[in-house]
């Protein structure tokens, strides 16, 4: 304070001329500044203050947005997961399970971030959040870090932060692109503000089947990405340390627990990367830990070959359409693919096991085929 004290009387004490500079550049200074606080608050790209009043909601930046939609929006069950659950619909998960939903698709989310929304859903909803459908990645459970920490203070119900919101890049960026969208209104951005596929990535024209599958392996294969690398201390500390504690703290929450399925690619790309059995165990550990919750409900689906092996429900190595989000909640509710016993979890591996080494060579054969391509 004694350092801005002795500028400001510095300025004072100056010639006429350089005050008056001084004086138009802070005040012109002053001007935008507010202005741009002023235009973040009306605009509120994120609903920190209210719903859009000028504009549609739009569902596409998850991290963000999650507090609105956890603390205002009316359901009863909560979908959580990473981009594996951006193409189940609303109105496919409400009549399946009777309820009110809502989904919150993180693509490339972490368990730390999913724990996060858990955290703000159960805090704001209490006893009207009955039932959680968790959709269960092994490769989120080895990653590190989260996503939300540049929005933390929009978690919390004080004000005392708002304004990393008012001046931040990511709010004037957001704050551009949905007056563009309300501006110049583009075909691939409708499914953005359409609350029934909130968060989906999937549109008209996507393509779907063998060939945009390995594409997608090519170009993982060249760049040698795995979706995320076997880390076993992440893991422990993930899975025992964070979402562990999520189930035992809340027995009165139903969670149905689900492991999405994956083309079967995804497991022969990590055998490729030698991290295959690591994955498979890792699997193995989690369901086994997972059926000693009573509130706890696991479904498998990555030991389904009717799944795994169709090339037509796939966009890549992982991502499925809706149609196999519908049917992958059929057999949710009907409890077709539920396991109930350490048995059924070691015959699952086995059946994973017996699928990636099938699947195998014809992998092999199609990565050659289409390298060309």
């Amino acid at each position: 304070m004694k350092k801005i004290y002795a500028f400001l009387k510095k300025i004072y004490q100056a010639e006429t001329s350089y005050r008056r500079w001084a004086v138009f550049t802070v005040s012109v200074s002053g001007v935008i500044v507010i202005g741009a606080a002023l235009t973040a608050f009306v605009v509120d790209p994120h609903y920190r203050y209210r719903k859009p009043f000028f504009y549609d909601m739009v569902y596409y930046e998850v991290y963000a947005t999650a507090p609105h939609i956890l603390k205002h929006q009316e359901y009863d069950l909560l979908m959580l997961g990473t981009s594996m659950t951006r193409n189940f619909f609303l109105e496919d998960i409400n009549s399946a399970f009777k309820c009110n939903s809502v989904k919150l698709a993180a693509s490339g989310g972490t368990t730390t971030d999913l724990c996060k929304f858990f955290d703000v859903a159960r805090k704001s909803k209490k006893e009207k959040l009955k039932r959680v459908v968790w959709s269960l990645d092994i490769y989120p459970l080895n990653k590190k870090g989260d996503h939300f920490s540049d929005f933390d203070f929009m978690y919390r119900d004080d004000h005392k932060e708002d304004y990393r919101y008012l001046f931040s890049r990511q709010t004037f960026s957001s704050m551009i692109y949905l007056i563009k969208r309300k501006t110049r209104p583009k075909r691939h951005r409708a499914h953005q503000s359409d609350r029934n596929r909130m968060f989906a990535t999937e549109y008209a024209g996507k393509p779907y089947g063998l060939l945009p599958v390995i594409k997608d392996a090519l170009h993982n294969e060249r760049s040698h990405h795995t979706q995320t690398p076997y880390d076993a201390e992440m893991h422990q500390k993930n899975f025992y340390q964070h979402l562990l504690p999520v189930f035992d703290k809340n027995p009165d929450i139903h969670f149905t627990v689900y492991l999405p399925p994956y083309h079967i690619y995804t497991y022969c790309q990590s055998e490729k990367f030698g991290e295959a059995d690591a994955l498979i165990r890792q699997r193995t550990e989690v369901m086994l830990e997972l059926l000693k919750r009573k509130n706890v409900e696991l479904h498998d689906f990555q030991a389904a070959a009717e799944y795994v092996e169709y090339h037509d429900y796939f966009s890549d190595v992982q991502h499925f359409s809706n149609i196999a989000a519908r049917k992958l909640l059929q057999d949710l509710v009907s409890g077709r693919r539920k396991l109930v016993s350490a048995e059924q979890v070691r015959a699952n591996e086995q059946k994973l096991r017996q699928l990636l080494q099938k699947n195998m060579p014809e992998y092999t054969r199609n990565i050659k085929k289409y390298k060309g391509h």
